[in-house]
Formats: C-alpha cells, structure tokens, sequence
C-alpha cells in the first residue's frame, strides 16, 4: 500500500491544528470549521494518514467527491499510483470516497445518479428523489458487512450539514451498524442557523467544535482575498406594482367587511366572555389584538379585559398589520371547535373569503408578506436593472480583468422577453454587450460567443477533451455558440469552459447556484452577483465563497460581491386605500408608511454569517448588514420614513465604495488589527429591552442613604439644644461610622449596575460562569472577554462575547435573550424585588433559561452567582398551584411594556 504524505508546505493555522490532533482526538472525534480556502480537505487527508485506519470519506456533490480524489493523487500519492483508492462503496479500498446520496441508493439497492447534480434547481426535485427511495435492510446490511470487512474504521464527514432527511436515515443507520472508532468532520459553514433540535443532531453526528479557522484570520494570513459585500436595491416595474395592488385590494375589501360583520363581531365576543385569566395571559398579544379589532368595530370591549390589561380605552393599540394578524389566527384557526352551526357556518365563510384572498394558506395568516407576493419580489424583473448597472460599474473599474459570476436560482429557458428572473433572462440582457465576453454554464445549457470558438477547441485539445465536445449556432442568436457534451463526460465540458475563464476567454459566466453555488471553483472571481434568493447562512456562504479565494496569478485580487434586493414602499395614501392601516378617527395623522422588505430581510438572515470590515468607525470586522449600511439610512428605515430616493441614494452609496477597491484592502488592513486587538465585535441578535434594563438599576443605595442620613439627623436633633462638644461628637462620629458601613455593599453593587452596560455585563457573567458550572461552556473563562457598550446615536447596547467558540456564542446569546423577553412559559421564575419595607418599590420578573432550568442544582448555582454579582433575589418553581399564580402575576406585571414604545435595542455581538 502507498503512504499518503503530504507534499506541500503546512499553513501557520493547519499546522496548530495538527499539533494538537491527539487532544481533539481524545473523544474520538475531531470536528474542524475551515472558511473556504483554508484547506480543509488537504488538512483532512493529513488527519486520516496520520490515523493510519481504513477511511470512509462521505462528499455531498460528485463534483466534490472528485475533487477529494484528485487532491490525495496530487498532493499526497505524486501522482503516481491510485491503488488505495475507491468511489464504489462496494468495492472498497483503504480510502472509499462517496457522496452521501451514493450511501442512500447504496441501501435501497439503486445506482447513484451523476446527472442530478448537473441540472438545474428548476428541472429536479432533490427531496423528491431522495424520498421516493425505499431504505431495504436487506441491501444496508450488505453493505455494511462490505466495508466490516474492508477494515473501514474511520469515516470523515464533508459539509454533514447537507443531509437530507432520507439521507440521515441512511447515515444513522450506518453509524449505528457500522460502530466506526474514530470520525473527522470538516466544514466551512455549520448549520448555525438551524433549530435546536438539528443542531443537536449535527453536534450529536460530528462532535463539538475543536476548530475554527475564521475568514479574517485567513484574509490576515494571505489565504483569502480582501473582499466586501454591497447590497443593490431595486424598485419594482409598473406591471410588478399593478400586480403587487391587486393583491393588497383583495386583502383590503376582505379586511373591510370584517367590521360591519355583526355575527362576527357576536362570536368575538363570546368567545372571549369565555376566557380565563390563565388563558389570555399566555398570549396576551392576541387578545390585545381582539381588542384593536372591536375597538376599530366601534364596539365596547369588556370592562373586566381592560382592568386585566391595566389600561383605558384610548390605550388600546390601533388595529395595524401585527395585530390584523394575531386576530385573524384567534379566529380562523381556533384551538377549539366553535359550538352553534351558525358559528360554524360563518367562519367556514369567512375561512373560504380568506383563501380566496390570500389571506389564509395552510392554517397561516398572510396580509402583505404572503408567499406569492415575497416571490413577486424575490423575482422581480427590476433586479435585471440593479445587474445591468453593476455590470456597468464592474466592467469601467476592471476593464479586461474583470471576471464576474452571476448565479440565478433558475435558468427559465423559455422566456424569451425577460419578464422573469433566470439565467437566460440575464444572458439575453448581456449577451450584445461589446466590452464583455458572455458565456452561460448551467447543466442543461451551454452557451459562449462564436468569438471565442478558436480558442475553446484549442482549450479543449489542450486538455484531450477535443473528441467530448461539439458547438452548434444557438437557434435564438447565431453570435453564440450552443455546446453539447458527448457521451458522459459533461465534467469534461464544465472543466472546459472554467478553463476558458480562467484563461480570460470569458469575462462574464451566468449559472446556477445549484452547479457553481459549491464544488466548482474559479479562483480568477473578482465580482459576484448573487441574484439567487437562497437565505440559508450554509448555502449563501458556500456561493459567496466563489468569490474569495486568492488567486496566484493576481496577488492584488480584490472582491466585490453583490446581493440583489427589491423593494415596495407603499405611501400613506396607498396603505389606507389598501387598507393595511385601520384607524379609529378619520385622520391619517401618525400612519407609518409601509415598506415591504421581505427581500431585504432575507438579506440580514444572510448578512448574520458574513465577515468583513464595517464602513464605519471605529472599523471592525462584523457580521451583519449594519456594518455596511449607513446610520441615517438604519434610521429611517426603523422609523419607516423611508423613500425611494433613499433606496436610490444608497445605490451610489455602494457603487462609489465598490469602485474604489483599494478602500476595501484598507478596510482589512484596519479591521484585522483592530479584530487581534481588541474583543471582536459581530452583531448577532438584538432585543428589544428598554424597560428592562432600566428596572435592574441598583436602587438600594437610595434606601441606604436615606437610612443613613436619618441617623445622621436624628444626632444631630439629639444634641442641637446641647453644649456638650463631647456628646455631638459621639453621636456624629456612630452616624459616620454606620453610614460607611451601611454605604459599603449599596456601593460596590451600585458601581456594578449603575448604567445598562454595566446591568448586561453582570447578567452576562452569571450566565456565562452558570453554563460553565454546567459544562455548557467548556472555553475557560479566564480567556473570556465580555464588553458592553452604548451607541448613544439610537440607545443600542452592543455586547461582545471574545474568545467563545460559535456554539457556545449562540448558547449564551440565546440565553440572555430568554432571560430579557417577555415572559412565556417558564420552568422557573426569577424574581427580584426592590423594595422599602416591602411596601414601595418595584418587583421584577423574568424567565430563567431553558437550557439552566432542567435541574434545581443549575437554578442554585444561578441564584448564588446573581447574589454574588447583583444582589438578592428569589426563584420560584411554576409548575405548582402557587408558582402558577405567581407566573400569571409576572405575565400580567409585564402588560405595560406591551403599550409602550420601545425605544432602545439590546444586541449582541460576537466572535
């Protein structure tokens, strides 16, 4: 058997990682985060010949499995021999390498498809393949008793977070059975977005995080280009807004006859006659809602409701889109069936109005988000402006060296006349263009101009693959070139035409993301357009690290990456034509204009994952869309005073900063800096808390001075009719002396709490030194660095959490937003009285986390810490008669909030 040994030279962050291969193997699992770039497949082949144990390596894409085939020949066997090498799981080798769909088919007794991968999202249902197989025991048992034998006893998992459901049966079956000793898990994007419960699964699957090799410390090492993200909003076309109104005039004539609905109005109020207290103090946003809704009726709400609520009529919230919302849900999809056939009858009327409305989907509630109007958005024809304009930009910076990508989700090859959104769409938009070479890759089509056809032969003999090719005139421009494969070797021709590229031959590719999103590689990319609509922090990263990667040929490599976002503002006029705002009085004094932002709001899902150097200063490197958005723009945006013009301003806000790159390289050279010396700070979350915070200020020193100052008094009322020097003295001097004592402890926890950041630091260190207790945490807090900090511009408080691994951020993270929400449904209740004599004061209630609340030994230790750190405070276990009471009266403590506006933003940030 050939030894696998590496050839080349180990980078500064691999080698760390090798040195400690024994500590991470220690669990018998070793789980590494590698940015694109970073060499995690070089770094796995290295992890598996040092184990020296046959190897079952699982990729998610054939296009990657290839690839992990090519770079052990290359870099590990010099080329010379393959012998120990597999991609039939049965018929294995020391190294097998499959991809996970090939272990599906394996156990249903199917043969892998290759040509799925090479079609477009548009012409395969992934799912549906996957799904559709039968899992035969009979077949995984075969199997598994083949690779038993082989000596398979380590298998290494490429981008696990891929997995479909069909293929994690396959996998667990697998595990299972097979009962390998060790496992290595190589990622560049772990599903940190994904639920609880499928992180566990991944975590469960791969092991906790040993590694990280972050983007700013491979971009300060010289292994990932500068780079910077910029955002081009569109507006929609005059036929995209008709369209986009016809769908609020539907939803606004059914929102209209709800208020003259006299049976309506009747079960209304029946129904809520009918609810406890307990009930509506588990969700009493929807029962303030029920009231916005008969207070716009110009029906009387039920006395007892306000009096629960602690408000007057004139308090009651008006009846806008959040509480449309909630109202409709209480109605339309009761927890229980309405009793009369009259009730009945009426909301399947209503039901039925509903749908046909677009209002009711599926048991959900859509008003101006419904899934057909966020993808009138996500395809809108105005993003081929914002493309054409960037092309423009791109095209007069870089000239000859521009080499740009345009990813589209579909290809939409029958749409000749770009009324939609897709690869051909794009391509007819570019393709007369003279100052740009156009070429279209995706599965299904290929497309180059006939300019260029004497150098794609000679390409193609360069690399034998002459005989596989053929280009034949495109039937709907004869100035390009249609090329079809021969035979199976399509890889041939996706290599030939990334040749062609990379060569210079084309300066402009549109593709799909589902072809050149993951696997394929061109390092030569120094502008990207993303104009697919995908929102998922894995898969956005994978395409966005197309982008990034450094190019030897061109050590200045610097890139652009662009996102597209349309947008819809909907005037004040438009809104109440429309009728997504309801008021009360005639006037339409106070209406927020309306801005329809589903598109932008998948972008900041995206953004959350992204790192790069802030325009702002002091500059950082951050994640989140903040960081390149400017403050006055934020604002408005918050404030909904929005216009058009603004969304057109901050177009040429970007496009300037996109012009001149060499600001992006310097950004870096800052950011970097600033990033290793000082606490990292990337937004993360965000709450909104106001009151909160201000309720944990520490108020017993008030109570303490005035205490003290009474003694004070009374001594010297004491001895203010006496001459005795000696007596005054004495009695001062006691005063003094119990005012330094009494003033000690007030004081120490008063410098401790007396601003919110200095409240969200002490909470976070309870939480953060309680989840180590818990070994939760495993990062040793010594290395920990917590800062708070206030943006006096919007009252924003930003905490940074330095030195935790992503898991652990998101724990803790997750855990002071449980802490600062409002209250739902808690295992225990965190109460913190401040109070004179239990008679004047305050008493404040929150939920202790989920994760700290599965035992009463966590609860003691986060009480203890609090009392350490804070001050006194009691905790209160819920699930009994009296703990019940008491949830309800923190739920009903917090109604307040509900009818205030909230003015300040708690975030957190962190590395």
């Amino acid at each position: 058997m050939n030894e696998l040994k590496f050839s080349g030279q180990w980078r500064d962050y691999q080698k760390r990682i090798l040195e400690d291969l024994n500590f991470h193997l220690a669990d018998n699992k070793i789980h590494v985060v590698a940015a694109p770039g970073a060499g995690k497949t070089t770094l796995g082949i290295e992890v598996i010949a040092r184990i020296k144990k046959s190897t079952l390596i699982l990729a998610p894409t054939i296009t990657i499995r290839n690839q992990w085939k090519q770079r052990i020949i290359d870099s590990f066997l010099n080329g010379n021999s393959e012998d120990i090498l597999s991609t039939d799981i049965k018929e294995p080798k020391f190294i097998t390498i499959i991809t996970y769909q090939a272990l599906l088919a394996a156990f249903c007794g199917t043969k892998e498809n290759e040509e799925n991968e090479e079609k477009a999202e548009e012409e395969i249902d992934e799912d549906k393949i996957t799904s559709n197989k039968r899992f035969l025991m009979e077949k995984a048992d075969a199997i598994i008793k083949t690779l038993k034998k082989s000596g398979i006893k380590l298998i290494c998992f490429d981008e696990a977070h891929h997995l479909r459901n069909e293929w994690w049966k396959a996998l667990d079956y697998l595990m299972e059975n097979l009962k390998p000793e060790q496992t290595v898990a190589l990622t560049a994007t772990p599903p940190y977005d994904a639920e609880a419960k499928e992180w566990e699964r991944y975590e469960n699957l791969c092991g906790p995080i040993d590694e990280i090799i972050s983007i700013p410390e491979l971009v300060d090492n010289g292994d990932l280009c500068p780079h910077q993200d910029f955002i081009h909003f569109s507006l929609l076309r005059k036929h995209e807004n008709e369209k986009f109104n016809e769908s609020l005039s539907k939803i606004n004539n059914f929102m209209k006859s709800l208020f003259d609905n006299e049976v309506l109005i009747s079960i209304v109020l029946k129904k809520l006659s009918k609810e406890t207290e307990e009930t509506i103090l588990e969700t009493p946003k929807t029962y303030i809602a029920v009231c916005s809704f008969l207070k716009q009726a110009k029906t009387d709400i039920p006395q007892d409701i306000l009096a629960l609520f602690g408000v007057k009529l004139s308090q009651i919230p008006n009846f806008n889109l959040e509480y449309q919302k909630l109202f409709l849900t209480y109605i339309l999809v009761p927890k229980e069936e309405y009793e009369t056939e009259k009730e009945k009858n009426m909301i399947a009327l209503l039901s039925k109005q509903a749908k046909e409305a677009g209002v009711l989907q599926n048991k959900t509630i859509y008003l101006n988000d419904s899934p057909k109007m966020k993808r009138q958005l996500a395809n809108s024809i105005g993003k081929l402006d914002s493309i054409s304009k960037i092309v423009d930009l791109e095209v007069s910076a870089l000239k000859n060296d521009l080499r740009m990508v345009i990813l589209a989700d579909y290809i939409k090859y029958d749409n000749t006349d770009m009324t939609e959104l897709g690869v051909i769409p794009i391509w007819q938009m570019l393709k007369n263009r003279p100052d740009i070479s156009l070429a279209v890759l995706t599965g299904s089509i290929i497309l180059i101009h006939k300019k260029i056809e004497k150098e794609l032969f000679d390409c193609a003999k360069n690399l034998n693959c002459e005989e596989y090719i053929s280009a034949s005139p495109f039937d709907r421009d004869e100035n390009y070139l249609k090329i079809t494969p021969k035979g199976t070797k399509k890889s041939c021709v996706v290599d030939l035409i990334t040749k062609m590229f990379i060569d210079g031959h084309i300066t402009i590719m549109v593709g799909t993301q589902a072809l050149l999103g993951e696997g394929w590689d061109a390092p030569v990319i120094n502008s990207l357009i993303l104009s697919s609509t995908i929102s998922s922090y894995m898969l956005s990263n994978q395409m966005r690290g197309r982008a990034i990667r450094i190019d030897k040929n061109n050590p200045d490599k610097i890139s652009n990456i662009w996102h597209l976002a349309s947008v819809k503002i909907l005037s004040i006029t438009e809104q109440v034509m429309q009728g997504l705002h309801f008021k009360p009085a005639e006037t339409t004094d106070n209406i927020e204009p309306v801005v329809e932002l589903s598109d932008y709001n998948q972008l900041k899902q995206r953004f959350n994952g992204y790192q790069a150097p802030s325009n702002k200063q002091p500059c950082y490197i951050e994640s989140g869309i903040e960081r390149i958005l400017p403050s006055t723009f934020i604002k408005k945006l918050n404030a909904s005073t929005i216009s058009e013009d603004d969304f057109i301003g901050l177009n040429k806000i970007m496009e300037m900063n996109a012009f001149d790159r060499s600001k992006t390289k310097q950004l870096w050279q800052i950011g970097v800096a600033k990033t290793y010396d000082a606490p990292p700070r990337v937004l993360k979350n965000g709450v909104e808390s106001e009151i909160k915070v201000k309720n944990f200020y520490y108020k017993g020193t008030y109570w303490a001075l005035f205490a003290t100052w009474g003694f004070i008094w009374l001594g010297i009322f004491s001895s203010v009719n006496s001459n005795d020097l000696k007596l005054y003295s004495i009695w001062f001097g006691i005063c003094l002396i119990g005012f330094c004592i009494s003033m000690l402890k007030p004081t120490l926890r008063y410098l401790r709490c007396s601003s919110p950041e200095k409240i969200m630091r002490q909470i976070a260190i309870v939480m953060l030194e309680t989840l180590s207790a818990m070994g939760k945490i495993k990062t040793n807090l010594q290395m920990v660095s917590l800062e708070c900090q206030t943006n006096e511009t919007d009252f924003s408080i930003f905490f940074n959490a330095a030195n935790l691994s992503p898991e652990e951020n998101n724990l803790l993270v997750s855990c002071l937003l449980e802490f600062l929400n409002p209250i739902e449904n808690p295992r225990y209740l965190f109460v913190r009285k401040d109070r004179l004599f239990n008679a004047v004061g305050t008493t404040d209630y929150h939920s202790i986390p989920a994760v700290i609340s599965v035992n009463k030994s966590n609860i003691v230790i986060f009480q203890k810490l609090w009392q350490k750190y804070i001050g006194k405070c009691d905790v209160i276990y819920t699930r009994n008669a009296q703990g019940r009471r008491t949830l309800l009266k923190a739920r009903k403590n917090s109604f307040s909030d509900l009818f205030r506006p909230k003015k300040a933003r708690v975030l957190s940030r962190f590395e």
